[in-house]
């Protein structure tokens, strides 16, 4: 059984190797999917959405 972490908005910004703004520009536009809220400031994307995500991110050019 595979177990799918959480990751928080700070570590998904990390890994795509933007700041904040960009990461929070790029969430409202729909180009980052939106994430699983618990409460109003606690929210997290899972690992295997983050993977996907970060691969596209990759795979475009500047």
């Amino acid at each position: 059984m595979n177990i799918d972490r959480r990751v928080r908005a700070k570590e998904f910004m990390d890994l795509l190797a933007v700041g904040r703004t960009k990461f929070y520009r790029l969430l409202k536009k729909g180009h980052i999917p939106e994430p699983v809220r618990i409460t109003e400031k606690d929210v997290f994307w899972y690992e295997s959405v983050v993977k996907k995500e970060v691969e596209k991110f990759k795979d475009k050019p500047e």
